[in-house]
């Protein structure tokens, strides 16, 4: 009898297998009890400890609402969404179709009053910052008062005929508080590196001996591509001009000045209930593809706008958006109550004015706090 022969002479054992009950279902507590199983088991206990997160004390935190921590979703607030999707569009603030006409009437009146040849460009500018804030209300950093305008003349030489104006108003993204008016300098940095410029227009000599103004506003700030022309000719204003011996003084003017409005900051809402009686007999400028010639037929196109850098253009978007925000928030009626006046405590922008050969006068004010 061999070593592994049943010594107390017993049927062997068998292993039992899996048997089908009934002729087709399995043994499930044997199958369980086998190798095969129990893998399954901690397969399972592992996917739901992922799943559940264990004993993890920050999870019990979110879900485990009290009086102090409930979200609450609130109307009317930012919405990056939308802020992002919101294009440009400063019609409203400040119709390009007017400025050829502003842009006329400020050198008719500029060369009546008789100023001298060397006065003639800084008188310009500044009448033509004056008259485009009477009826501007753009407001880029949303504080209800109008921004200031600056207006800066360029032109590449007398024998091209035209003068180029570029109109500008300071950037929010970098000036958060604005010099007082005499502070030249600090205005001259503004203009030159921290604004956006928001349209050009000239005034060009065509064939005729008559002038003919040009607008071309920035696409990013007007919402359009391409962005049209808006043409305007006044009637003898030419031959006002070359009677008074401005023509030279015009089409080449000493480099350096810009015009900054001048008189106290305007609400947005004062301009606004003003300027139809400003525009009411303005005429009307035509919109054109093309832009317009000189006397030798060349072109007078817009500058090369500079890019409005992001941060600048998301910053004009977010203003906006809240502006809007509010402008609805307050137009509404009924409700638990009136809306909220704002108070006397809002952040003056400054008085400024053109540079003079005399000594200029204080201004007050900026974007933020005055300067001192």
């Amino acid at each position: 009898m061999g070593m592994f022969d049943n010594l107390d002479n017993q049927p062997s054992k068998q292993t039992p297998t899996p048997q089908k009950k009934g002729g087709g279902d399995i043994d499930w507590k044997a199958e369980l009890l086998s190798w095969k199983g129990a893998l399954g088991v901690v397969v399972l206990l592992g996917v739901g400890w992922l799943i559940f997160g264990g004993s993890d004390p920050d999870r019990n935190d979110v879900v485990n609402y009290s009086n102090s921590n409930v979200p609450i979703g609130v109307s009317d607030t930012l919405n990056e969404e939308a802020v992002n999707r919101l294009g440009v569009d400063l019609t409203d603030n400040l119709d390009p179709q007017l400025i050829p006409v502003v842009v006329a009437e400020a050198m008719k009146e500029v060369t009546e009053a008789g100023v001298s040849e060397a006065d003639f460009i800084p008188s310009l500018v500044s009448k033509i910052s004056n008259k485009i804030r009477d009826i501007s209300t753009i407001d880029l950093n949303a504080d209800g008062l109008a921004d200031p305008i600056l207006v800066m003349p360029a032109s590449a030489s007398s024998d091209q005929e035209f003068i180029q104006f570029s109109i500008k108003v300071p950037d929010p993204a970098e000036v958060s508080e604005l010099p007082p008016g005499s502070d030249q300098e600090a205005w001259r940095d503004i203009a030159e590196n921290k604004s956006i410029e928001i349209m050009t227009a000239s005034a060009t000599k065509n064939a005729q001996d008559e002038l003919s103004m040009q607008s071309a506003p920035n696409p990013q700030m007007y919402n359009s591509s391409p962005a049209p022309y808006y043409h305007y000719s006044s009637p003898g204003l030419g031959t006002i001009l070359l009677t008074s011996m401005m023509m030279s003084a015009l089409f080449s003017p000493p480099m350096g000045y810009g015009g900054y409005y001048g008189g106290p900051p305007r609400n947005v809402s004062t301009v606004q209930s003003q300027r139809s009686g400003a525009t009411s007999s303005m005429a009307s400028s035509n919109p054109s593809q093309n832009t317009v010639k000189n006397s030798k037929g060349q072109s007078v196109g817009q500058s090369n706008f500079k890019k409005v850098p992001p941060k600048s253009l998301n910053q004009v978007k977010t203003a906006q958006f809240r502006s809007k925000s509010n402008a609805a928030t307050t137009n509404r009626s009924g409700g638990f109550g009136s809306a909220k006046k704002s108070g006397s405590s809002a952040v003056q922008k400054p008085r400024v004015s053109a540079p003079r050969r005399t000594m200029p006068r204080r201004r007050s004010g900026g974007f933020g706090r005055r300067k001192r």
